[in-house]
């Protein structure tokens, strides 16, 4: 999968709470950005809920590293001729079965790629219609195209949430984060059924990236002291 190099520090040697003390010295609040991307529904648009999961406290940053990523992780495409037969058995399904037919519908279309071999790049984020022309792509890609099919949908933008952390086992992963009826479901890269932060206990979030907001997450039990440690750690390990 392709984190960017600072964000593969902190999903690996440096620990989760190493990215607190890394972006203190360059996060400054976000400005909020007019959302130019948003689907029409009956929803009442307002700011995404701040992701507080998996017992973490979501900061608000303003990651700029990461503007040219996102804005192509959020264009549109629901206009594609493809994004509509991709989606259109899921139509009248209810919220929680769309779900999971896109969950599963695009990790059976698209087939897993590293960005490497992809696009010969080593870390890209691609957008919806980018990776439906390739019909392959990695982690990102895949959350991305799933969050687009959903905004397709009708699901209002602010309940959708780009998620970067790591796994206990398997290392740095992305996933979907959607919010349905006040709860977060998850949408992992290995198409299984979705499921609620409560039912894993092996995923730790780092970053988290939402239409109109983006936050770094904490732990509130990490003494100040450790966290700076760790993200010197890291910083020296990955020069």
């Amino acid at each position: 999968m392709g984190h960017p190099l600072i964000v593969r520090a902190l999903l690996g040697g440096a620990g989760i709470v190493g990215c607190v003390a890394v972006l203190a010295g360059t996060a400054r609040a976000a400005d909020i950005p007019k959302n130019n991307f948003a689907v029409r529904s009956p929803y009442t648009s307002t700011l995404p809920a701040a992701p507080n999961i998996f017992g973490s406290m979501a900061l608000r940053i303003r990651a700029a590293r990461f503007d040219g990523e996102w804005e192509r992780a959020r264009r549109d495409a629901s206009n594609l001729p493809a994004m509509q037969e991709l989606i259109a058995p899921a139509r009248f399904l209810t919220p929680d079965r769309q779900l999971g037919y896109v969950q599963a519908a695009v990790n059976r279309r698209i087939h897993w790629m590293s960005d490497a071999t992809l696009r010969g790049k080593h870390d890209y984020w691609a957008s919806a219609a980018e990776t439906l022309a390739a019909g392959a792509g990695d982690q990102e890609d895949r959350a991305i195209l799933k969050m687009q099919a959903l905004r397709t949908l009708g699901f209002p933008s602010r309940d959708l949430y780009l998620m970067l952390g790591r796994d206990r086992a398997d290392g740095p992963e992305t996933v979907l984060l959607v919010r349905l009826a006040g709860r977060f479901f998850i949408l992992d890269d290995t198409g299984s059924p979705p499921y609620g932060p409560e039912h894993t206990t092996q995923f730790t979030p780092v970053f988290t990236f939402g239409y109109g907001a983006s936050w770094v997450h904490a732990f509130p039990r990490a003494p100040a002291v450790a966290v700076a440690a760790s993200a010197f750690r890291g910083a020296a390990d990955h020069r």
